[in-house]
């Protein structure tokens, strides 16, 4: 370790020469099927755009006014202050909220998505951190550089690194959900001083993710082959409902009786169509998948800080064993099922999810009502018996911790992470 002390990246390791050359070739074949999809679609979208255009112009240019113009969420300071920080090659828009001498709480959010994920979290931890929510780059009002090695996993860590230490802090909590969730366990194997606790929602570990997703996830095996071809995926997503399938829960009807009724009046999904308006809005997003499929982190490194894993009983872009076997990285754990959620639980089920993440970031610190609820309350909550029957997997190497429920410059803050009691 010594050794390697100026290279913190030694720990990730590329895929085989041969194997990247097998995934490319399935890529060609995907993107061959795709082309002719493709050709057909736009083919029919057209004709359906000029019928549209003779029969009611004035609702186009009504819509395409609206994309042009960004929501009232997404601009005011509701939920905290709007700042941006300028490094080296990129410029990062956040969020930030909470006293700037608390310790730092880095929010990493997930794909389709934006720092307005987190809209239900800010407030909650705001009370014990400076919360941070980044557009990562690419996404939002983030810098979106288009070429594809500009997403590598060395770049993206050594920007979130700079990042944290533009801000202030030697180190943080970090709280990934999705992409956020991959790019937090990758960061977290090779700064390990840099992070004090992780939590990540709905993201197995980079070694188990990429074998493992769920075949009947808008985002599997067959998308991220296609994924890799360029142009093409940019200009399909943008012009068909792929987000509006990535995110049920913001565009069903019922979604208002899970979330406040302010977010709700300030129309999240006319954020996300306004984030993923254009082609170029996917370029970046998609440049991380181009990417960190291929790397994986070296057999024998575990994460040394406390890690929260987290997910939904019913998600539908992992499979729940590779959630429990991700245990296996990690020298103290808890994990945590939440039932009844999907892909997004910090967003489908705030409250329940506040209280889980409350209670392993702050103990008894945290407000009596956000205790968590019992084990033998059943509904919310997946039992102990279905949990252990796949504890199997995992029970042999991991060290500590399992049990069930439903992130300007200044000078470094001399703030500590608060202790679990």
């Amino acid at each position: 370790m010594i050794g390697n002390s100026r290279n913190p990246y030694h720990v990730l390791e590329t895929m085989s020469k041969f194997s990247v050359f097998y995934f490319y070739c399935g890529s060609v074949i995907v993107g061959l099927w795709h082309i002719v999809k493709l050709i057909l679609y736009f083919s029919w979208n057209w004709i359906m755009q000029m019928r549209l255009q003779s029969s009611d112009k004035n609702m186009l240019e009504t819509d395409d006014g609206y994309h042009d113009k960004p929501p009232k969420c997404l601009v005011d300071n509701a939920l905290g202050r709007q700042l941006y920080v300028k490094l080296k090659e990129v410029k990062f828009h956040y969020i930030e909220a909470g006293d700037q001498s608390n310790p730092l709480a880095l929010l990493l959010h997930g794909f389709p998505d934006c720092w307005l994920g987190w809209n239900s979290q800010i407030s909650e931890l705001s009370k014990f951190f400076r919360v941070v929510a980044v557009d990562l780059k690419g996404f939002n009002d983030s810098d979106k550089p288009p070429k594809r090695h500009s997403y590598q996993p060395q770049q993206i860590c050594e920007e979130l690194s700079q990042f944290i230490k533009c801000l202030g802090y030697n180190s943080c909590t970090i709280i990934g959900h999705d992409l956020g969730g991959l790019i937090g366990w990758i960061f977290a194997h090779t700064n390990p001083e840099k992070v004090d606790r992780f939590v990540t929602i709905s993201s197995p570990h980079p070694n188990i993710i990429w074998q493992n997703l769920h075949p009947q996830s808008q985002v599997n095996d067959i998308w991220l082959k296609f994924v890799q071809i360029p142009v093409l995926p940019e200009n399909q997503f943008s012009g068909s409902d792929f987000l509006e399938k990535c995110l049920p829960h913001v565009y069903s009807v019922g979604r208002s009786k899970k979330h406040s009724k302010v977010m709700v009046d300030q129309c999240l999904t006319h954020a996300y169509k306004y984030v993923f308006n254009r082609t170029v809005d996917w370029t970046g997003p998609l440049n991380y998948y181009r990417n960190f499929p291929f790397y994986k982190i070296r057999e024998g490194e575990t994460l040394r800080c406390p890690t929260l894993i987290i997910t939904g009983s019913d998600d539908m872009f992992c499979k729940l064993d590779s959630i429990v076997r991700s245990a296996e990285y990690c020298d103290k754990f808890t994990l945590k099922i939440i039932d009844g959620c999907k892909h997004w639980p910090h967003q489908e089920m705030p409250e329940q999810f506040n209280k889980v993440l409350m209670k392993f970031l702050v103990g008894n610190r945290a407000r009596h009502d956000q205790t968590v609820e019992s084990v033998d309350n059943t509904k919310g909550i997946i039992g102990m018996m279905g949990i252990s029957r796949m504890f199997g997997a995992v029970s042999n190497t991991v060290k500590s911790g399992f049990d069930t429920v439903q992130q300007r410059t200044s000078d470094v803050l001399h703030g500590t992470m608060p202790k679990t009691s």
